[in-house]
């Protein structure tokens, strides 16, 4: 019996998001520039910030009219899930691929 595993794809356009934070969780969005099968170079974007209750919860989109400099595009290393997933290994955000559901912010510390 053979198992395969989808591989999530990388491509120039797509969202990746990145979150982090103690008592916090910031949510910050970037688009791909351009990859290798190593590498990908992020350009950090904008974010709609929708259903804010007053107390800094609510949550966020991309938004791809606000892209930052050429000078901000960064390169991250490429790993894999088992499953095939890709994340963007770092010691203090966690990167994903962005699915176009609204992600949930805190920024009440």
């Amino acid at each position: 019996m053979t198992t395969t595993t989808q591989q999530q794809a990388v491509e120039v356009g797509q969202i990746f998001y990145s979150s982090f934070g103690y008592d916090m969780t910031i949510i910050d969005f970037y688009e791909v520039e351009r990859f290798t099968k190593a590498s990908v170079w992020l350009r950090p974007i904008g974010r709609i910030v929708k259903n804010d209750d007053g107390r800094g919860n609510g949550t966020a989109e991309p938004d791809t009219s606000l892209r930052g400099s050429d000078a901000s595009v960064f390169r991250k290393a490429i790993r894999r899930t088992d499953s095939g997933n890709v994340y963007l290994p770092d010691n203090f955000r966690a990167y994903g691929v962005y699915d176009g559901r609204p992600l949930s912010f805190n920024t009440w510390d």
